[in-house]
């Protein structure tokens, strides 16, 4: 006997939808019960009466097969049985590149009728547009292991994303301070709430969630060492906080004594706000927190930004061109790559290198006129 349930689905954008799901016979191998998924985007009764037909089609023996299921409802179906121990975000930005921008164009077409074509057509128009390469890339690459699987269960023959060409990725250049802007930024911040966001910012190039994440249980001010291992990200219409996606990104910052005491100092301020606020201070030691102790969340921390540059005359940047600003700064001043690398909590070095290119380009040119000062001087060979 055929069972059924309805889910109700929000985006971030605020569209609403239902998931259907359907239980059937167990498999006679696996023991676990067949189940079929299917997306309405309507009423919650229009879905309850597709779900009620979607029920008689199979105690009458018409249950959906791989000639009848749409690209749109194996897009449901593979998320949640062949993606199933993802993170809550990671399945969220699955989940919202599949409702915008996979369903509107490809949801209806059979599976079994989706062609190279399709896709390729499909890529085009989302970068027509106006959507980064980045951003097409990712939408298809949620697109492509789904199909790849549906091969692998012998749904469709062949995989129709093979051969489809992808727009080329650009990495634009970031926006960034020079040291002369972030002292300037450093200065005007000075007394503000805005100071330890731009210190922490310039001196060590936190990541956003990183930052407003950050407590004072993870600085070891003896040690001059700030511990990343939490940091705070959207998902399900909040924030959550949890630890950092990559080995990476759980990593361990040295801090000069300047930081260390303007810290020290904050962690005074700190315990102050706790003494004079009371019962009414979240004492749940955020080092970047609101007047009452509560952390910020990522988004306000980039209007906060926005704000004080407005304010300060400064000129723009995204909040994030202070991590690249850091980075730039540390590579300018002779510093290993590998470290900036491991400062930063990236993967890999080549990831470092490719951001900065254009800083260790003008590294490489003058580790090339050293050489020839060397080389070719004028002082007699002995």
């Amino acid at each position: 006997m055929a069972t059924g349930s309805i889910r109700k689905r929000v985006t971030s954008g605020g569209k609403i939808s239902y998931q259907i799901t359907l239980e059937t016979e167990s498999d006679p191998v696996s023991g676990k019960r067949r189940r079929q998924f299917k997306t309405v985007h309507g009423t919650k009764k229009q879905a309850e009466a597709i779900m009620r037909k979607m029920i008689q089609e199979i105690e009458s023996g018409g249950i959906a097969t791989p000639s009848t299921m749409t690209v749109g409802d194996w897009m449901v179906q593979w998320l949640i049985e062949f993606r199933p121990n993802i993170e809550t975000t990671t399945r969220e930005g699955y989940q919202e590149k599949i409702d915008n921008y996979i369903v509107p164009v490809l949801g209806k077409i059979p599976l079994k009728d989706l062609r190279t074509e399709s896709i390729q057509c499909w890529v085009n128009g989302l970068s027509q547009r106006g959507l980064t390469a980045k951003t097409v890339r990712n939408a298809f690459n949620i697109l492509n292991p789904a199909l790849k699987k549906a091969v692998v269960l012998r749904m469709i023959p062949h995989n129709p994303g093979e051969g489809v060409e992808l727009p080329k990725l650009v990495h634009p250049e970031v926006s960034i301070y020079d040291t002369a802007l972030c002292k300037r930024a450093l200065q005007a911040a000075r007394g503000t709430d805005m100071y330890l966001i731009v210190l922490l910012e310039v001196m060590t190039g936190l990541r956003r969630g990183e930052l407003v994440a950050l407590k004072w249980s993870h600085i070891d001010l003896d040690a001059e060492v700030i511990h990343i291992c939490e940091n705070t990200v959207r998902a399900n219409g909040g924030t959550i906080t949890k630890a950092p996606k990559s080995t990476a990104g759980n990593r361990s910052i040295a801090i000069g004594a300047e930081v260390t005491e303007e810290l020290r100092q904050a962690k005074m301020e700190y315990d102050m706000d706790h003494k004079s606020y009371g019962a009414g201070f979240h004492n749940d030691g955020y080092v970047v927190h609101q007047k009452d102790g509560r952390p910020f969340r990522p988004d306000s921390i980039t209007h906060k930004w926005r704000n004080f540059e407005k304010k300060n005359g400064f000129p723009h940047i995204k909040f994030h061109g202070l991590r690249h600003s850091n980075a730039t700064a540390l590579i300018q001043a002779g510093v290993s790559p590998k470290v900036v690398q491991q400062r930063l909590g990236h993967a890999d070095v080549s990831i470092t290198l490719n951001t900065y290119a254009h800083v260790t380009k003008t590294m490489d040119q003058d580790a090339a006129s050293k050489l020839d000062s060397i080389v070719f001087s004028a002082s007699p060979v002995r």
